[in-house]
């Protein structure tokens, strides 16, 4: 296979080995998948989780170190009970300072019989919505920026098939893009049309905040 992809690589399961494994075997792709739902301490022990804002810092840091071209993706929650609007500024800085290539922000949801719905205080809907469009207002725009560093530049893409939109669309993904989580690739229909399957060289021409536009310059 020419494209292993590891997901849901729990933070504190992430050893040195593995980012060594993935620094150096060229059929896993470069990219990470750390659910870290959130960086306040406050919030992480109330999830019965280790770490805190300096340590998954460090932990991004090691992880550009040891593989540089890795693409990150990783989910938040919102709205966990007791987490303060101090809680909330501090994983919006963790954002802003970590720059990681894909989130996905969700509001918390009380499931019946659990543990964190008998918490005391509650977050308000309305704060909840609130906090949840700014997060994703961040991050809308940092993966805006960072797609537009690919402008110009030739990468390999993965076709998945045509697009629903138009048959002479195809959608691909980069070895930076997983599948049904995050952006696709665009491509014009080429002369000679690559397969399902078919790893193609691409050079991207347009940069959007989930998915990019590009072209099949070889095959």
């Amino acid at each position: 296979f020419p494209w292993i992809r590891l997901l849901y690589t729990y933070p504190t399961s992430l050893a040195d080995e593995v980012l060594e494994l993935l620094g150096r075997e060229q059929s896993l792709v470069k990219y990470v998948d750390l659910p870290l739902q959130h960086v306040a301490k406050p919030v992480l022990r109330a999830m019965g989780r280790p770490g805190d804002y300096k340590a998954t810092l460090g932990l991004i840091s090691k992880i550009r170190t040891q593989v540089p071209q890795a693409f990150i993706r990783s989910s938040f929650i919102v709205g966990f009970p007791g987490e303060t609007e101090e809680d909330f500024q501090e994983l919006l800085r963790f954002l802003d300072e970590a720059r990681l290539n894909h989130v996905g922000i969700f509001q918390y949801s009380p499931e019946e019989g659990s543990r964190a719905a008998a918490m005391e205080p509650q977050v308000p809907d309305e704060v909840k919505q609130e906090r949840y469009e700014k997060a994703m207002a961040v991050q809308q725009r940092i993966s805006r920026e960072l797609n537009a560093e690919l402008v110009g530049e030739e990468i390999d893409v993965i076709i998945d098939g045509l697009s629903e939109q138009s048959e002479l669309v195809l959608l691909g993904r980069h070895y930076g893009q997983a599948p049904e989580v995050d952006g696709v690739v665009y491509l014009g229909m080429p002369e000679n049309p690559p397969q399902v399957g078919d790893i193609v060289r691409v050079r991207i021409l347009e940069a959007h905040e989930y998915d990019l536009v590009g072209e099949v310059v070889e095959q």
